[in-house]
């Protein structure tokens, strides 16, 4: 039986982590590639099922298969994910900028990689997935993780409150205007305040918008079939700048992907917010 939830972290780690998850699933639940769209966020993942091939891709038709915990950066074009048999998953979905409370690893380092979690966490994360291994529910590991990585904390990066601050303004303007409001808002020119975002997100603040208003369009979707109109919510010059975009993130075009049974990507249009 197919089984997704997320879970809430605890207070003190709520600037940092989206959500904790689970991803219970029998054989043959993904036996062909499924797409992974680019959602902006850092995600660490323990597998406890099957063997699972990450970022598949035409030049890459095997994927990457780890074993262990793995950190799978941010991402900037499609990539395609398959299990090999069970799947046993629990993640945590950093928030954009939340991983740098963890690492001082550049979070641009990570784009469209994925990486051995102990070469940015440390050796202590095999420790960590051995603790959770020692249990079977799902609540019990929720709350043994979210422990640790309280204890983890290592301190709140710098820059996070201007990092948040881009991060809201980008969800909610447009792309120039929300920009050049941050710069006056926080007295920095454009370039630093880039270097910044770029570091803690792994995005600049102008890609970083593409992609929120990416998502913003796919989940319009499920409710519209007329593209003009989610063009015109989601603020795209066109229908031809839309679909560009699209393809980018989707390989395919929005009445094709419409079509399709994308279920990671469904699970994300459902429950990640934008």
């Amino acid at each position: 039986m197919f089984h997704y939830q997320q879970y809430h972290p605890s207070v003190p780690l709520a600037n940092f982590i989206e959500c904790y998850w689970v991803l219970h699933a029998p054989d043959r639940f993904m036996d062909a590639p499924d797409r992974l769209i680019p959602g902006g966020r850092v995600e660490l993942i323990f597998n406890f099922g099957d063997p699972v091939d990450w970022l598949i891709t035409a030049d890459n038709p095997q994927g990457t298969r780890l074993s262990g915990p793995v950190i799978m950066g941010q991402r900037n074009q499609i990539f395609y994910v398959k299990s090999t048999g069970k799947t046993r998953m629990l993640g945590l979905r950093f928030k954009p900028g939340g991983l740098a409370a963890f690492t001082k690893v550049p979070i641009s380092d990570l784009l469209n990689l994925l990486l051995p979690a102990e070469l940015i966490l440390g050796t202590a994360v095999k420790n960590w997935e051995m603790q959770l291994s020692d249990y079977t529910d799902d609540d019990k590991r929720i709350q043994v993780l979210d422990d640790i990585l309280k204890n983890a904390l290592k301190s709140t990066p710098a820059d996070l409150l201007v990092v948040n601050l881009t991060i809201d303004t980008l969800r909610n303007n447009q792309d120039d205007l929300s920009i050049a409001t941050i710069c006056q808002q926080t007295g920095w020119y454009y370039k630093k305040l880039e270097r910044v975002f770029l570091k803690n997100t792994g995005y600049t603040p102008k890609y970083y918008h593409k992609i929120v208003r990416f998502n913003k369009a796919v989940r319009s979707m499920r409710t519209s079939n007329n593209l003009t109109d989610v063009c015109y919510v989601c603020n795209y010059f066109d229908q031809a700048h839309f679909i560009r975009d699209f393809r980018l993130f989707t390989g395919t075009t929005p009445s094709q992907f419409k079509k399709e049974d994308n279920k990671i990507a469904a699970i994300l249009i459902k429950h990640q917010p934008v």
